[in-house]
C-alpha cells in the first residue's frame, strides 16, 4: 500500500543533503565544461553528449531534491540525490580523458580514470536495480523481498569490491591486471539485481491499489521509451552499418531523460493520473502518424503507376499531400476515440457520464432532482470529498 501524506517537514539533514547533490552535480557539469573548452575544439558529438550528461545530472539531482523536500527520508529521493554527482563525475571523467591525459601526472590520471570505472558499476546499479526495487514507496514489497534483495546486493558488493582491488591502479602509470573474470561475474549480478527488481515491479502493478499502479505507469512509460530507443538503434545498427542512428539514439537519450521527472511524478503525486491521458494521446497520434504516412506513400506509389511515365511528380505529391491532410481530422478522432476507450478509460467514462447529464439536464424542469442529479455526476467524474450545490435566491 502507498501512504497518503506528504510526510515528516523537511529539516535541516534534509536541507544540507539537497543542496550537496544539487551543489556537486551543478560543479562537476561546470567544471567539465570548462575543461572540455580549455582543451581547444570540441567535437559536435562530445558537445552534444556533455550536454546530454549535464542535463541528465541536474534532473537527477533536482528531482532527488524536490522528493527529499517534500517527502523527507525517502529511499528514492536520496538515491536520486545521490546518483546525481555520481554521474557527474562519470561524465567528466570519461568525456574529459583526452584533455587530461596530458596535463596530469600518469599515477594521478590511472587513479582518477580507474575510480570512474569502479563507480560506473553502482551508478548504474543504482537506476537500473535499486531504484526499481524500492519504487515508488521507497520500501521493499514486502518481507519475503529482503533475502533475495540483500543477498544479491552483498555478492554485488563483495564481487566489486574484488574487482577494483583487483584492477586497482598503480601509482608509476603502469596498467593494472584487467580482472575480466570478475568484470563478468559482476555483470550476472548485477543482471540478477535488475531481473528481481523488475519482478517486484510487476508484482507491485498486480497487487497495487489505483495509485500504485498510477505510479508505476508513469516509470513503465519512460522505461518503455529507453528501450524502444536501445531496441531501434541494435536493430537499424545490425541491419544497416552505415546508417545514421541519430533518430533511435534520440529517443533512447529521451527515455533517459524522462526517467528523473516519471519518477518524481510518481513518487510526489503531482499530476499523477495524466498518465493514462499522455500514453492515449502518445499511443493515438503514434498511430495517426504510421496510418496518414502508409497512406501517403501508397497514393505516391499508386498514382506514379496509373498516370503516364510524362507525369510531374510535384502534381503527384500535392495531390496525396491533400489526400493525407484532409484525413488527418477524421482519422485523429476515430483512432483517438477508441485509444482512449481502451487507455484512458477514467477520462473516456467521465465525459461519457458529463454528456449523459447534459442530455437529461434539456427535459428536467424540477429543481430538486436537477440538483441531485448534478451532485451525483460532479462525484462520479471528479470524485470530491464533499460537494454541495448552492442557489440564488430569485425575487418573484
Amino acid at each position: 500500500m502507498t501512504s497518503t501524506g506528504r510526510g515528516r517537514q523537511p529539516g535541516a539533514t534534509s536541507a544540507l543533503m539537497a543542496t550537496a547533490s544539487v551543489g556537486l552535480s551543478v560543479a562537476i557539469a561546470a567544471a567539465m565544461d570548462v575543461i572540455l573548452l580549455a582543451g581547444g575544439a570540441v567535437s559536435v558529438h562530445i558537445a552534444i553528449a556533455a550536454l546530454l550528461f549535464s542535463m541528465t545530472v541536474l534532473l537527477l539531482s533536482g528531482v532527488g531534491a524536490t522528493i527529499e523536500w517534500r517527502r523527507p527520508g525517502h529511499a528514492i529521493g536520496r538515491l536520486l540525490m545521490l546518483s546525481g554527482p555520481l554521474y557527474a563525475f562519470l561524465g567528466m571523467s570519461w568525456l574529459t580523458g583526452d584533455v587530461l591525459e596530458p596535463l596530469l601526472d600518469p599515477g594521478l590520471f590511472e587513479l582518477l580514470f580507474w575510480g570512474s570505472s569502479f563507480l560506473s558499476w553502482p551508478g548504474v546499479a543504482i537506476i537500473v536495480a535499486w531504484i526499481p526495487l524500492l519504487f515508488p514507496t521507497g520500501t521493499l514489497p514486502g518481507p519475503r523481498w529482503r533475502g533475495p534483495a540483500a543477498g544479491l546486493t552483498l555478492l554485488f558488493l563483495i564481487s566489486l569490491l574484488a574487482l577494483a582491488a583487483q584492477t586497482s591502479p598503480r601509482m608509476d602509470g603502469t596498467p593494472a591486471a584487467a580482472g575480466g573474470d570478475l568484470a563478468v561475474v559482476v555483470s550476472i549480478e548485477l543482471l540478477a539485481m535488475v531481473a528481481v527488481a523488475a519482478i517486484a515491479v510487476v508484482s507491485r502493478y498486480r497487487s497495487g491499489d489505483g495509485v500504485a499502479r498510477a505510479q508505476i505507469r508513469w516509470f513503465g512509460a519512460a522505461v518503455s521509451l529507453c528501450l524502444a530507443g536501445f531496441a531501434g538503434t541494435a536493430v537499424q545498427a545490425a541491419l544497416q552499418p552505415d546508417a545514421d542512428l541519430q533518430v533511435m539514439l534520440l529517443v533512447f537519450y529521451t527515455g533517459i531523460l524522462a526517467m528523473p521527472i516519471a519518477i518524481g511524478v510518481a513518487v510526489t503525486r503531482y499530476r499523477l493520473y495524466e498518465i493514462d491521458r499522455l500514453i492515449s494521446r502518445t499511443i493515438g497520434w503514434a498511430i495517426v502518424t504510421g496510418a496518414l504516412v502508409a497512406v501517403f506513400a501508397g497514393l505516391v506509389v499508386g498514382f506514379q503507376a496509373v498516370l503516364p511515365l510524362g507525369s510531374e511528380n510535384t502534381l503527384v505529391v500535392a495531390v496525396s499531400t491533400l489526400v493525407a491532410f484532409a484525413l488527418f481530422q477524421p482519422l485523429r478522432r476515430r483512432v483517438q476515440h477508441g485509444v482512449d476507450r481502451r487507455f484512458d478509460r477514467a477520462r473516456y467514462d467521465r465525459e461519457r457520464v458529463a454528456a449523459a447529464f447534459a442530455d437529461r439536464l434539456r427535459d428536467r424542469v424540477d429543481l430538486a432532482g436537477v440538483e441531485r442529479d448534478l451532485a451525483a455526476t460532479v462525484g462520479a467524474t471528479m470524485n470530491p470529498t464533499s460537494a454541495g450545490v448552492w442557489l440564488r435566491g430569485v425575487r418573484s
